[in-house]
This record gives structure tokens, C-alpha cells and sequence, in this order.
């Protein structure tokens, strides 16, 4: 057995992404082939559970004790020092152990490993902190809301379980806007999944901004619902010339305290309303489309049609579902946007479905993160310029 332990490990050490991928997904089949049927209920009520038991991990700072010394540490020195009950806090220690959290090295004796130093980082912090007190509650409700409507399709970002467990006719977003702590968590989350990633290998990006004239008074990119810039800053390092080219737009209530980011200008703007950036190279979307119902993404993007030149083109920055074998964490993302925002993740033909009806056509899809994954790049552009450049070839 230890044998087979060291060969899988040495394999997953060697491989890619999707390697990795391919390494998780055989041993979460065969965990499933060895459990009992007791073991898989089991599993389920720990799973509501470990995440209650992760939160108060952080929020009590035992994470952040274990992640800062140098040394294992007793139970009793744990609990002096974070002002806790020692009963109490021999109890979750050695839950959080059992669950491989944090590392159990003698008798109520504890140290960090990687998933404790994993949680001390304060962007897993906040995503734990949304996941438990904004989805979970909605995550809560889920069966008896579809039950309540008849297992209707949600379609409204109004009228989703979110509303009916937070007691609520706001929209997620805006009752997020009355809830600045928790709107903040929200922030760090949406910054922990920002990378440059997407443009590396993206000729069709790379070209044109290599190739953009410095002091062009045209707006190259415009990063639309950008949060706190942090694409226009992967951008701007990356291509140096663009420096002056780049807008982030966001709502007032994301940008208000933001710094001054050097070569950006920082543009308050609610991508509902018509787009103020005319004529733009670029109008970039990052995991914006889907945190929306069909409806209001096809608004979103008619108000960018509107304002495009004919040689703008829209890159929306999203997962591309397969038709078949949709990976957990694709099929989880898209029950949780639903659960929560009436989103959803979205396939090619539904991509090209909101397009059509939005006045647009999708070009090209970049695919980006290795062959295991569907993070991608879908270009669109407008149907009429299209069709003239087409008639010109």
C-alpha cells in the first residue's frame, strides 16, 4: 500500500494541470468504489459540518497561531492565546485534525500542515467567509425554494433561494452594497480568481497590443465590471506601451477609496446603462456574463454593440461548458451562480444563442489553463461589421 501511496504521489508530482486533474478525478472514483453506503451519508453531513468547522477555525485566529509558530503547539497554549475554553478548543482541534486540517503530532499537540496555511491567507479567508454566510444560507433554502415554484427555471436575479433566505426583493449584488463587510469579502474573492492567464498564447490580443502606437489617443482596452483593476494592471505591466490606454470601470461603491493605478483611468460606471467608452480596441468582461440571467446579459452586451467601432470586439473571459462529462467544479459554479444570482455558466451554443440576440457574433473562442479545463476567451464582434468585412475579403 505504501508503495502504491509513493507511486501516485511521484505521478501527481510530475504532472500538469491536467495531469492533476486526471490524478484527482481516479481517486475520487475509487474513494466512491470504497466507501460503504454508511460511509457516503456520513460524508455528506461532514461536508456541512467541515466548512462551519473551517470558518471558525479562522475567524477564532486558530489558523493564523498554528500558521505564525515555528513550534507544534498544546492545547492549552492554543486556547491562552485565543482567549478560548480549552474543552472546547480540544474539541475542534482534533475535529479539524481528523479531517487533515491541521496536523495532530502527540497527545493535544498541534501544528500547521498545508491546508491550515492555506486557510490563514487572507483571500481563502474571505472566500470562506462568502462561501458560508452568502451561499450558504442560500445553499440552505435550495430545495425548498424549487419545491415552492414547482422546480421552475430561474430566470430572474431577483427571485432566486438567495432572496428567500436572506428575506429580501434586492437583487444579490445590491443587498451585498447595503452589507459593505460582506461586499468587501466578496471583493477578495473575485481578486483571488484574477490572472493574466488568459491573454498568454491569445495571438489575436497579443499582436494588437504589442503592436499599439504609444500616446494613442484611442482607448485600447476597457475592462468592464473590472472590481479593483487588477486586470488592467496584469495588462499594463505586460504591455508597458498600452500605459494610458486602459479604463476600469466599475460601480461607485467598488471603486470609492481605490488608489490612484498608475496609466489606468478609473471610470465609475454601471454596465446597465449606455456604455460612455466609445469606439474602444477592446471591451473586456472577466466573470461578469455569469453571475446574470440570459436577459440582463444580453442587455449588458447591447449597451457595449452600441458603442463599438468597427473594428471593436468584445472578449468575455469565462468558462465554455462541454456537452458532456462538465466537470464538478464547472457544475458547482453554475448551481451556485444560479442559487444565488439566477446566473449560470454557459456552453458554445448558448454563448452564441446571447450573441445573436444581443447583435453580435462570436468570432473566436481562446482557450486558455491547459486542455483539463475550459476557461476561455469568447470573442465577439458585431454582426454588421462582420458582415462588411466579410464582403471585403
Amino acid at each position: 500500500m505504501d508503495d502504491i501511496v509513493s507511486q501516485i504521489r511521484a505521478l501527481a508530482g510530475e504532472a500538469d494541470t491536467a495531469g492533476r486533474v486526471r490524478v484527482q478525478d481516479a481517486l475520487r472514483q475509487v474513494l466512491s468504489q470504497l466507501e460503504s453506503p454508511q460511509d457516503t451519508l456520513v460524508q455528506l453531513l461532514n461536508a456541512h459540518l467541515r466548512i462551519a468547522a473551517v470558518r471558525l477555525g479562522i475567524g477564532s485566529g486558530l489558523f493564523k497561531s498554528l500558521s505564525q509558530s515555528q513550534h507544534p503547539l498544546q492545547v492549552a497554549q492554543l486556547a491562552a492565546q485565543l482567549c478560548i475554553n480549552p474543552q472546547m478548543l480540544a474539541r475542534i482541534v482534533r475535529y479539524l485534525a481528523s479531517n487533515g486540517l491541521i496536523d495532530e503530532v502527540g497527545v493535544g499537540e498541534f501544528k500547521a500542515n498545508k491546508s491550515t496555511h492555506i486557510f490563514s491567507d487572507r483571500k481563502a479567508e474571505a472566500f470562506v467567509y462568502h462561501a458560508f454566510d452568502v451561499c450558504g444560507p442560500a445553499v440552505q433554502v435550495f430545495p425548498d425554494f424549487l419545491d415552492e415554484t414547482g422546480y421552475a427555471d430561474i430566470t430572474s436575479n431577483t427571485k432566486t433561494p438567495f432572496q428567500k433566505a436572506f428575506n429580501t426583493d434586492l437583487a444579490c449584488f445590491a443587498w451585498l452594497s447595503r452589507h459593505p463587510k460582506l461586499l468587501e469579502e466578496a471583493q477578495q474573492v473575485m481578486k483571488a480568481f484574477q490572472s493574466g492567464d488568459w491573454a498568454v498564447g491569445f495571438d489575436l490580443f497579443e499582436k494588437e497590443a504589442i503592436r499599439a502606437p504609444k500616446h494613442l489617443e484611442r482607448v485600447f482596452l476597457v475592462d468592464v465590471g473590472g472590481g479593483h483593476g487588477h486586470q488592467c494592471v496584469e495588462i499594463r505591466n505586460k504591455f508597458p506601451n498600452l500605459n494610458g490606454q486602459l479604463v476600469l470601470q466599475d460601480l461607485p461603491e467598488v471603486l470609492n477609496g481605490l488608489p490612484d493605478i498608475p496609466g489606468v483611468k478609473i471610470e465609475a460606471h454601471d454596465f446597465f446603462q449606455e456604455q460612455t467608452v466609445k469606439g474602444a480596441r477592446f471591451y473586456y468582461l472577466r466573470r461578469i456574463l455569469h453571475d446574470w440571467p440570459d436577459t440582463l446579459c444580453i442587455k449588458i452586451l447591447q449597451n457595449l454593440r452600441s458603442a463599438m467601432a468597427d473594428d471593436s470586439q468584445i472578449l468575455i473571459d469565462e468558462v465554455v461548458l462541454p456537452d458532456t462529462k462538465v466537470p464538478w467544479q464547472s457544475t458547482m459554479a453554475d448551481l451556485m451562480m444560479m442559487v444565488t444570482l439566477g446566473g449560470k455558466e454557459r456552453s458554445q451554443e448558448q454563448w452564441r444563442c446571447i450573441a445573436e440576440q444581443s447583435g453580435l457574433l462570436v468570432e473566436h473562442i481562446h482557450k486558455y489553463h491547459g486542455s483539463a479545463t475550459f476557461n476561455s476567451v469568447v470573442v465577439l464582434v458585431a454582426k454588421g461589421a462582420f458582415e462588411r468585412r466579410s464582403s471585403c475579403a
